[in-house]
């Protein structure tokens, strides 16, 4: 192997090695995450989940699926995602949610599939992240369109009401997934300043018709921000990796429907 080669091979390694430390720093397992601690009529796809790694996810496309059910335990609305990334020919096609296995999906057939209270579709998005580390769970099939596991939490009750609220832009809401997600040094990324002070980085885009990555630097041009917010871009000039904090906001999402994860207190570093 070349010496070039060698180096990208540890770079990659390294890479990894500092997400899946993270997930394990956080107490992040199979046996003992917190989100694996619901019962119900659903799959139990929580507790044989392992960590994996996903690279190259930049532009990548994608899609979720919720499972929506009730713990009569504890008592308590909860909801299981899916998501289709590295499945149906994501690895070579960078698109694990092909339209034609995707647009067909049928919520309420899939709730009566897995015995949940209902079922949520969501658009495809596509990753502006490089990398993803997290627990990944068993992989079941919606129609054809496969996903895997990815999670558990809390959810409000409006979510299975007759008409659910809409998500709110430049509304935080809270999240228990663990992933660990990554932008490689170099990368462009697509920034938030909020009123408060605080750094929002988008971490994946709707798919939508007029929109494609190479758009996404002139996104400010069509938002409509709050008053005392800023959309920026810059080019990263270290590695920047985005760690999930426990009791923390966990995502916003724009008034186009992209979404964005906090990075900190306001990021002046991040220079465009």
């Amino acid at each position: 192997m070349s010496t070039v080669g060698k180096s990208r091979a540890g770079r990659t390694l390294r890479r990894v090695v500092l997400g899946l430390m993270a997930l394990t720093a956080l107490g992040v397992c199979p046996s003992r995450a917190e989100d694996c601690k619901y019962f119900s009529a659903l799959p139990d796809d929580c507790a044989r989940a392992g960590l994996r790694k996903f690279d190259g996810l930049r532009d990548y496309r994608y899609e979720e699926i919720e499972l929506f059910a009730k713990d009569p335990l504890k008592k308590v609305l909860y909801v299981t995602v899916y998501a289709t990334t590295g499945l149906n020919g994501g690895d070579d096609s960078r698109d694990s949610a092909p339209a034609s296995l995707a647009q067909n999906l049928d919520p309420k057939k899939i709730a009566k599939q897995y015995q949940a209270l209902s079922a949520r579709i969501d658009p495809p998005y596509h990753w502006t992240i490089d990398w993803l580390a997290d627990r990944v769970g068993t992989v079941r099939s919606f129609d054809g369109l496969n996903a895997s596991w990815m999670g558990n939490s809390l959810a409000p009750s409006a979510a299975i009401s007759a008409k659910p609220t809409p998500r709110v832009p430049y509304h935080p809401t809270s999240t228990a997934r663990t992933a660990v997600a990554g932008f490689k040094k170099g990368s462009e990324i697509y920034l938030l300043d909020d009123s408060k002070g605080q750094t929002w980085v988008m971490v994946s885009y709707k798919d939508m018709p007029d929109l494609t990555i190479d758009k996404l630097k002139s996104l400010g041009d069509v938002l409509k921000l709050p008053q005392g917010w800023k959309f920026r871009t810059a080019a990263l000039s270290n590695e920047l990796i985005l760690e999930p904090k426990a009791g923390s906001a966990g995502v916003i999402q724009d008034d186009r429907g992209n979404l964005y994860r906090l990075t900190g207190p306001r990021q002046s570093n991040f220079v465009p």
